[in-house]
């Protein structure tokens, strides 16, 4: 009875404590954000998961490592901050194009400059949009960030398409990257105006806590430099500097392919919806009861998604690959398993991320990167003999251990505790689930097999979910009063 009284204040309840309103006039902008960002799942399904099938069979495995590096590329220049921002990323790039020289033989890649000369235009555009999506979704207008975020893909796919079809090759590709990204930069901001600026030119303006702004913002941007050091984007930059970008390709589609499936999941769908309502909650409160509720109800609902897709591509990986996008790809099969395994035992991070940004405990975010000097010395020491495996594995045991310290010091600051059986719950619902599909195996001949196959996997996990729940009655709740129809039942 304590554990659900808790959990019924922090989620918000029917009590009629001001809290508790407060957290129901939350429901509202919440369910309405939970819309329309459900509506950029079927968009992400459907056009966003065909095109980059179609770029992955109409590439060459070489072509594709190619395209990976250059990507690669855009994520070392995020860093926050308005013309600062564009300033630096602009300096960067020029520095870029100055030195293609040492880079492209650096990189292993012949004509980088006139790969890069098209892409340098797109990179700016792509970092002003990255922007004034977190703004348009820390003022729930996630609605307009989704229009511009489908309307961006329907462009960007039929640019590709057409680009492709014409023979236009990586270039094409590349230049269809260039107008989407500048398209989306100025719908964003058209929206962004019109729904935010033009409507608050006479809010009266409070004095800012500027050194409280300033530490967050300083630590927040060291981290953002440090994460991208511990991403994939390295692993790359090493590989191909090592052994090649026909080496990268491998990789890249084994994380692609996982990334196109995880950014359909739920958790990850509304994480731009969960994250300012779950700083708005705890600024309400105050309470760190509250963080503990909200960090095992993210949990729960990152594992309720992780936990059956791991296994459902531990089954059937090798006949999706072969089926849908290319045989050439099936060697990539044991750093896919490497992937999987790290995608499921972190499961536990963004919701520590985010208890440890709620209590401004920034720095934490910022040491843990430690971890990324451990990475780069460990994969230069290890690929010429362990190759593009050990850098996966390094990678993944890096990003272990950057988690690890992460929990600890989220523990220690607010005493969060891991509800295990619910865990448990949910991973013998998964196996159960892909014991039931591996003897079909052998009945797999084609995509609309394979299809059937999934489609039949996801119905008896979603049974064995709902014998063997996982969530608490008023977890049931609050999920049922943000989604669109209260159909949770697990």
């Amino acid at each position: 009875m304590k554990e659900h009284k808790t959990t019924s204040e922090s989620l918000g309840s029917n009590s009629p404590t001001s809290s508790g309103d407060a957290a129901s006039g939350l429901y509202l902008p919440v369910r309405q954000s939970s819309v329309w960002v459900i509506a950029r799942l079927g968009v992400s399904m459907t056009i966003g998961v065909v095109v980059t099938t179609f770029i992955i069979r109409s590439l060459s495995v070489t072509e594709f490592g190619i395209y990976t590096v250059l990507y690669s590329l855009l994520g070392r220049l995020i860093l926050r901050g308005l013309i600062l921002r564009i300033l630096l990323s602009a300096l960067t790039v020029g520095v870029i194009l100055a030195l293609h020289g040492p880079i492209g033989r650096l990189l292993k890649l012949d004509n980088f400059l006139d790969y890069y000369t098209i892409f340098a235009f797109g990179t700016v555009f792509c970092l002003e949009s990255t922007l004034l999506t977190n703004a348009l979704h820390s003022l729930f207008l996630h609605k307009y960030s989704v229009i511009a975020g489908t309307l961006y893909t329907i462009f960007r796919g039929a640019c590709v398409f057409l680009l492709l079809k014409m023979g236009w090759g990586m270039k094409g590709v590349l230049w269809a990257e260039v107008a989407s990204w500048g398209m989306s930069t100025g719908l964003q901001w058209l929206f962004y105006h019109l729904k935010f600026v033009r409507l608050h030119r006479t809010t009266e303006k409070k004095a800012l806590p500027l050194r409280r702004y300033a530490r967050y913002a300083a630590y927040s941007s060291l981290n953002e430099v440090g994460s991208s050091i511990l991403g994939v984007s390295t692993d790359f930059f090493i590989i191909t500097a090592f052994l090649g970008p026909g080496a990268v390709a491998l990789y890249a589609f084994a994380e692609r392919v996982i990334r196109m499936f995880v950014n359909c999941l739920p958790h990850v769908v509304l994480i731009d919806v969960i994250r300012p309502t779950f700083f708005t909650k705890y600024a309400e409160s105050g309470k760190k009861e509250h963080l503990a509720d909200m960090f095992n109800l993210l949990l729960k609902i990152g594992a309720f998604s992780v936990f059956p897709l791991a296994a459902g591509m531990f089954v059937l990986g090798d006949k999706m690959i072969a089926i849908i996008f290319k045989p050439d790809y099936l060697p990539c099969q044991p750093i896919l398993w490497v992937l999987l395994i790290s995608l499921v035992i972190n499961v536990f991070a963004t919701p520590s991320g985010l208890v440890l940004l709620a209590l401004e405990r920034v720095e934490i975010g910022l040491y843990s990167k430690v971890f990324a000097i451990y990475n780069v010395v460990a994969e230069i020491l290890v690929i010429q003999r362990f190759g593009v495996l050990g850098v996966v594995v390094v990678t993944c045991s890096a990003v272990l251990m950057k988690n690890l310290f992460s929990f600890y010091f989220m523990k220690k600051y607010s005493g969060v505790q891991i509800q295990w059986r619910s865990l448990f719950l949910l991973a013998g619902n998964a196996c159960v689930m892909a014991a039931v599909i591996w003897p079909l195996r052998p009945f797999i001949t084609g995509p609309v097999s394979l299809a059937m196959t999934a489609v039949f996997g996801a119905g008896v996990y979603l049974v064995c979910a709902w014998l063997n729940k996982a969530f608490n009655g008023q977890e049931r709740i609050w999920l049922n009063k943000i989604l669109p129809k209260p159909v949770f039942c697990f």
